[in-house]
């Protein structure tokens, strides 16, 4: 089978992750295009105003670079991870070519990301999501008739996985997370409810350097880490808290939020003591008095931090069982391969419908 995939390269990105892992399956020939060599993002004003006059031409620069590899490589599948630069057009072009497009996505909702990607998702032969509500709601919530399944998020072993336990703990508890109005909401109550407990806190991510001074002045905040900093700053953490973004509005309409994250994955990867938000996709996954305590409001956050900061070996034997539990069968390699027998089973479906039309 010869794949054509389109998708971030940065490493640590999940594109990319999936991408590499793709490529080591043998009876695969995979080429790829680098999303973010057409679309790049930036952090300086000046530049962020220039990508958005000149986006519209990166777009049909990144389209064009898509059919012309399709014209070289004479793919089966053209596999885009999320696709957010790729309109529903040139996906019904890809498709009339006859090629097999398949969608990764691995993100809440469909709805949430610009027009464009709402609009192109429903053209896609097969969408493969990361989230386990997708599947029975993509047609009573999204509005989509196209066929979804789900393979959860996982584990790059390159980036995430180390084999022996933290050695330095040099932080209480950590956060690694972008800023969201919720996860402040979150540390802000925790922080109330651990009002007179010496613990050192650090938070790592985008947006919480610019809101420190919410938060007491001993807290420490890293900015955004990327790649193996990110697992080397976590497992720095006595505790680590796995937040999960449980509400999602668009356009004042609720939507399912996330159950797991790739955090959920990573951390156990990591061989680190996390306590994650309670889903019930969560449950199914960890258990919770043996390898990974779950909690539902701040107030239950702090009573587990306080409760599992004096016991190093409680925590030490939980981080290792959940580890033995998420390592390999949460990586990325085993999810690629869930891929795959979607994809091939999609692919077989789509060429009996050629077959029978052109009969």
């Amino acid at each position: 089978m010869r794949i054509l995939f389109v998708g971030e390269t940065w490493k640590g990105s999940s594109a990319r992750s999936l991408c590499e892992a793709l490529t080591k399956i043998p009876e695969l020939v995979v080429d790829e295009i680098g999303e973010d060599q057409y679309l790049p993002r930036y952090r300086s004003l000046f530049l962020r105003v220039v990508n958005r006059v000149i986006k519209s031409w990166q777009i049909l620069e990144l389209r064009r670079e898509i059919f012309a590899k399709i014209n070289a490589l004479k793919p089966d599948v053209l596999m885009i991870y999320k696709g957010s630069g790729v309109a529903g057009s040139a996906i019904n072009s890809m498709r009339h070519a006859g090629i097999f497009v398949v969608n990764v996505f691995p993100d809440c909702s469909p709805h949430a990301h610009g027009d464009r990607l709402q609009a192109a998702m429903g053209e896609y032969d097969l969408v493969v999501s990361t989230k386990p509500f997708h599947p029975d709601g993509w047609g009573p919530i999204y509005g989509y008739s196209n066929p979804c399944v789900c393979v959860p998020h996982g584990y790059d072993p390159a980036v995430h996985y180390w084999p022996e336990p933290p050695d330095v703990q040099d932080f209480d508890v950590v956060i690694a997370a972008s800023w969201r109005p919720q996860y402040e909401t979150l540390m802000k109550a925790f922080c109330e409810e651990m009002q007179g407990q010496p613990v050192r806190v650090g938070l790592a991510g985008s947006g919480w350097v610019e809101r420190r001074n919410a938060f007491p002045t001993d807290w420490e905040f890293a900015g955004p880490l990327y790649g193996r900093a990110y697992g080397e700053w976590l497992r720095r953490g006595k505790i680590v808290i796995a937040p999960v973004h449980r509400e999602v509005v668009i356009n004042g309409i609720q939507q399912p939020g996330d159950e797991d994250t790739t955090r959920t994955y990573e951390l156990a990867s990591s061989g680190c003591f996390f306590l994650h938000r309670r889903t019930p996709f969560a449950q199914t996954l960890y258990d919770d008095q043996t390898e990974v305590p779950m909690w539902d409001s701040p107030q239950e956050l702090a009573d587990l931090v306080k409760k599992f900061l004096p016991l190093d070996e409680r925590r030490r034997a939980m981080a290792a069982a959940a580890h033995r539990r998420a390592v390999p069968a949460y990586s990325v390699p085993s999810r690629a391969a869930q891929v795959l027998d979607h994809v091939r089973a999609g692919l077989l479906r789509h060429r009996d419908k050629l077959n029978v039309s052109t009969a």
